[in-house]
C-alpha cells in the first residue's frame, strides 16, 4: 500500500475551513477528478467523475468530526482506498494548516492503466492530493476555484 501526504496553510480558521471541507455538497468543488458527490445516508457518500478519460462512481464513507475538525473517508470494494484530513490552528491564529493524507492499493488493472497513461502512478496521486489543497485554499480563501492537476485530464 503506497501513503500520500500533503499540508498546506489556509489564511481561515480552522472552523471555516472545515465547514467548507465536510460538506459533501463541495466535494466536487475541490476533488480532483471529480463532478458529482452526493450523501448516502449517515456517513456514506457516493462520488462520480472522470479520470484519464474514463469514467468512475463510488461509494465510499464519509466521517466528519467537527470537534477535532478531522474527516475520514474510504472506498468500498477492491482499491483499498482511504484517508484522512487534518486542519489545525496555525501559529500565526489567523491561519489553519490542512494536512491530508491518503493511503492507495489500487487493483493492478488500474495501476497499470494509470501508468500507461501517466508514466507514474504515484506522481499522478501525489498531484491529485496538492490539487485538492490549493482548491480548498482556492474556494476558502476566496481566490479562485478547482485546480485539476494535468494528470488527471
Amino acid at each position: 500500500m503506497a501513503e500520500y501526504e500533503h499540508s498546506l496553510s489556509v489564511q481561515a480558521s480552522p472552523d471555516a475551513v472545515f465547514r467548507f471541507v465536510s460538506d459533501i455538497r463541495n466535494l466536487p468543488r475541490y476533488l480532483p477528478t471529480t463532478h458529482q458527490a452526493e450523501a448516502q445516508g449517515e456517513g456514506r457518500v457516493r462520488v462520480r467523475g472522470e479520470a484519464g478519460g474514463h469514467a468512475y462512481d463510488s461509494d465510499g464513507y464519509f466521517r466528519a468530526d467537527a470537534t477535532k475538525h478531522r474527516l475520514e473517508w474510504g472506498s468500498d470494494g477492491e482499491n483499498n482506498y482511504s484517508g484522512w484530513l487534518q486542519i489545525e490552528e496555525g501559529r500565526d491564529g489567523g491561519a489553519s494548516n490542512v494536512t491530508v493524507h491518503l493511503s492507495f492499493a489500487p487493483r493492478p488493472d488500474l495501476a497499470q492503466r494509470m501508468d500507461e497513461q501517466t508514466g507514474d502512478h504515484d506522481r499522478t496521486i501525489q498531484q491529485g492530493l496538492e490539487a485538492a489543497l490549493l482548491s480548498i485554499q482556492n474556494q476558502v480563501e476566496g481566490r479562485g476555484g478547482k485546480v485539476e492537476p494535468e494528470a488527471a485530464t
